[in-house]
């Protein structure tokens, strides 16, 4: 973790293993409730800004607590060991010595998250030694749509997240950050306007659009394009759920070009 000014920077297998925790406890351990509340106002904080997610000490040591994380979390078993077999001190992990000794459920499920994170940053990394010709080609070309098989949960007015984890943008509008709000003003209207849509999505039949995202070529999927979401389109019974929420007051028009996207508008705090 690095620690700027107060705050916590996550890393991507401490945002993985604290999500699967903030799960685990959610779902079998018996929260107070404003100890779930809590929880699930960190697991969308997650959710929503992966390793750009701040968190205070005193955050970071409530979920530490609720979740009974260890202090420092030891990775150094995803370390490669092999520089250390020459030296005269160097023994085999006690996992490795005990022959014998029964993984427990909280390991595997760890292991496979990374062995999982694992493939994800292998296939990131074979698409950027492609050429640059094809990069260009695949990111003009019109990404298979396997959104529509999906069932989906709301995140806030302009997002959503996917039933296998992916999370879109929806386009062609700004909702207000209910998140990180400039003012309560703006937080007022951002949880009106995630209220908002998980009404209309209730209403009728949503369907979720795949689209390409307007970055440059080869950074679709990764922070550097979108915060690494992918986008989309959501329509309910034919109609795009933004026009609606802008004709509401809870949205603004957001049009991006083919490969940036001007200032982010915000207009709710005057």
């Amino acid at each position: 973790m690095d620690f700027v000014s107060g705050t916590t920077l996550l890393s991507e297998i401490e945002v993985t293993y604290i999500r699967s925790r903030i799960d685990d406890v959610l779902r079998e351990g018996r929260p107070s409730a404003w100890q779930r509340q809590f929880l699930m106002d960190m697991r969308q904080r997650i959710e929503r800004y992966g390793t750009r997610t701040r968190l205070s000490e005193k955050q970071m040591s409530t979920l530490r607590k609720l979740t009974k994380l260890p202090g420092q979390a030891d990775l150094s078993f995803i370390k490669p060991m092999a520089a250390n077999r020459g030296s005269q001190n160097y023994r085999p992990p006690h996992w490795r010595r005990a022959g014998r000794r029964r993984w427990s459920h909280r390991e595997i499920k760890f292991f496979a998250l990374l062995l999982m994170m694992i493939a994800v940053f292998g296939g990131q990394t074979l698409t950027g030694w492609l050429p640059k010709s094809d990069l260009g080609s695949f990111q003009t070309a019109t990404p298979p749509d396997n959104f529509a098989t999906q069932s989906f949960t709301v995140t806030d007015g302009d997002t959503v997240r996917m039933s296998d984890g992916t999370r879109v943008r929806l386009v062609g509008f700004n909702t207000p950050e209910k998140f990180e709000p400039q003012c309560s003003r703006e937080a007022a209207l951002g949880a009106r306007a995630s209220e908002r849509l998980r009404e209309l999505v209730a209403s009728g039949t949503p369907t979720v659009t795949r689209i390409a995202c307007s970055c440059k070529p080869g950074t679709e999927g990764t922070d550097k394009c979108n915060h690494g979401r992918r986008c989309g389109t959501l329509r309910v019974d034919g109609r795009d759920v933004g026009d609606i929420l802008i004709s509401e007051g809870l949205a603004v028009p957001f049009v991006c070009g083919d490969t940036s996207c001007p200032a982010t508008p915000r207009p709710w705090c005057g």
